[in-house]
């Protein structure tokens, strides 16, 4: 009975972020403790309250592209067309096109880029982002880009992952 519930509620989640689960299904069906314990990791990125869309979903994006996972950037992207962000917006921070972005939406995907992608510190974009955001919103957006970095790897472990085709996915975001 508490399988089919968590499955039911796997396919909620598919049905909003127009992506398959396929290894949140074998989480559910496995063990309800490892579910719960992974349905944790959505309260730790959600919900969105200290910064705004755009640089919350940038964050993410540029977090899910950082592991290389086709389907978890393709989430990504229906979350992000859901909140209102334009096509413009989402194209340029799936080619790390930059230019077009506000100095504070810039200095979001610069530092999501440094800490999510190469694993270094980005000062100058954090002291903009706290200039703007402030302490909490600076803490909201680490959650978001280390947090959609972190699902790729989940689902690379149990086999799930698939690798990106940004080309495609530009595409997809039109």
């Amino acid at each position: 009975m508490i399988t089919r519930i968590l499955s039911a509620l796997v396919t909620k989640a598919e049905r909003r972020i127009g992506v398959k689960l396929d290894y949140a299904h074998q989480i559910a069906q496995t063990d309800f403790g490892l579910m719960m314990r992974y349905g944790k990791i959505f309260g730790f990125l959600d919900p969105n309250t200290k910064v705004p869309a755009e640089a919350y979903h940038i964050a993410r994006l540029r977090g899910a592209i950082s592991a290389d996972c086709g389907t978890c950037v393709e989430a990504e992207i229906n979350l992000a067309k859901t909140s209102g962000l334009t096509e413009e917006v989402i194209n340029a921070v799936l080619r790390s096109d930059y230019s077009t972005l506000s100095d504070n939406l810039r200095a979001v995907a610069q530092l999501t880029d440094a800490v999510t992608g190469t694993r270094q510190d980005a000062p100058e974009a954090r002291q903009i982002i706290l200039e703007t955001y402030g302490n909490a919103g600076l803490i909201e957006l680490s959650y978001a880009m280390n947090g959609a970095a972190l699902l790729p790897g989940i689902k690379r472990a149990m086999g799930h992952a698939t690798t990106c085709d940004l080309t495609l996915l530009r595409k997809m975001a039109s």
